[in-house]
């Protein structure tokens, strides 16, 4: 089976990674990271926008060695839809020749509009009655051109588009044991969205997508010290850090000048809230929602996991235990010497380009 580049075009960077697969288990070839730009580039104009994606992805491509010429990326936020509905039970095949009917109410466009695709979760039984959980995708038929278009530019194609939510799915089922009637919770801070994945017995129960990322806290920095976004974005990077409750570090004193990170963590401490609240507002919601279990433990990912003390926050304030989700837990890493220091560095933003590499391999 052809393998995938599995890449994941961001806001402040594109990761591009390729696996292989021998003897049932799963090789790093390699992988390559690159900023796309100084400013998020959400910000530019469309045509500049994609001229820097474009110059970026082909160099990543030729920097890393990657041979092949089909790629998976992912989408999240506002560019697809993503629902989850309860259907009578019918088969795979039933459904395939209902499902654009059946959508028509969960989909706030036209049908001619989307490209449509769906997962049936399981198989459940409610009142008496037997249903299917089922998992509806959507996304607008001129974000996939411009997807392609774009891509074509790069001298790539596009093997299939996913969403970023699955892709870290994917990554944590290759890496990590189940573990019988664990809840787990993924928790993906990226520059604009923080996906939020809800695994269930290794089913994707719930996923969400929050507006809050990576570019809130650098514009929060950039107001406290009054620095253009690049500054701001290099000091979160360089001095960026948590103060943690527990211990015993309370924000009692006007902070001195020299004192940086004690005013970054002030500066940002009110979007740290918002974001925790928001995820806590969405286990709220899950576990209230049915027969659902509670969760039990959190994996975190993205170029915010690199804040120090963040993984402790957030389970301070969740009130559970959170990991670094490590993309290559699993995966055999040959040339480990050369591959030691630029996992360690760049491992944390790579989960969604792992989910994606595994994707044609299976």
């Amino acid at each position: 089976m052809a393998h995938v580049i599995g890449l994941d075009i961001g806001n402040y960077s594109a990761k591009a990674v390729l696996l292989k697969e021998r003897a049932g288990k799963y090789i790093l070839v390699n992988f390559a990271v690159s900023d796309l730009a100084e400013e998020p580039i959400e910000t530019l104009e469309p045509a500049q926008r994609n001229s820097i994606i474009q110059g970026v992805i082909k160099q990543l491509v030729v920097s890393a060695g990657l041979k092949s010429k089909d790629v998976a990326i992912s989408l999240s936020g506002d560019q697809i839809i993503v629902r989850y509905i309860k259907l009578p039970y019918m088969t795979k095949e039933e459904l395939k020749g209902v499902i654009r009917f059946e959508a028509e109410q969960y989909i706030p466009f036209s049908m001619e509009q989307v490209v449509l695709d769906f997962c049936i979760l399981g198989e459940i039984s409610e009142e008496g009655q037997k249903k299917i959980e089922v998992l509806l995708v959507a996304i607008k038929e001129e974000i996939v051109n411009q997807y392609i278009q774009l891509l074509q530019g790069a001298g790539l194609n596009i093997g299939l588009i996913d969403t970023d939510s699955m892709a870290l799915h994917n990554a944590l089922e290759c890496n990590y044991d189940r573990k019988e009637g664990e809840t787990s919770a993924i928790i993906n801070i990226g520059g604009k969205f923080t996906n939020l994945n809800i695994v269930e017995d290794g089913i994707t129960r719930f996923s969400r997508d929050i507006p809050i990322g990576g570019i809130n806290l650098t514009r929060d920095i950039s107001k406290e010290f009054n620095l253009g976004f690049a500054e701001a974005e290099k000091l979160k990077l360089e001095q960026g850090s948590i103060i943690i409750e527990s211990e015993n570090v309370v924000l009692t004193r006007i902070p001195s000048k020299e004192d940086k990170s004690v005013r970054i963590y002030s500066s940002i401490s009110t979007t740290m809230g918002k974001l925790v609240m928001e995820i806590r507002r969405a286990f709220d919601f899950y576990e209230s929602s049915g027969k659902k279990k509670s969760i039990t433990k959190a994996y975190m990912c993205g170029g915010t996991a690199k804040l120090q003390n963040i993984e402790k926050f957030i389970s301070e304030r969740l009130n559970l235990p959170v990991e670094i989700l490590n993309p290559f837990n699993k995966i055999e890493i040959e040339n480990l010497a050369d591959f030691d220091e630029k996992v360690k560095q760049f491992g944390v933003v790579l989960p969604v380009a792992v989910g994606l590499a595994l994707r044609n391999i299976k």
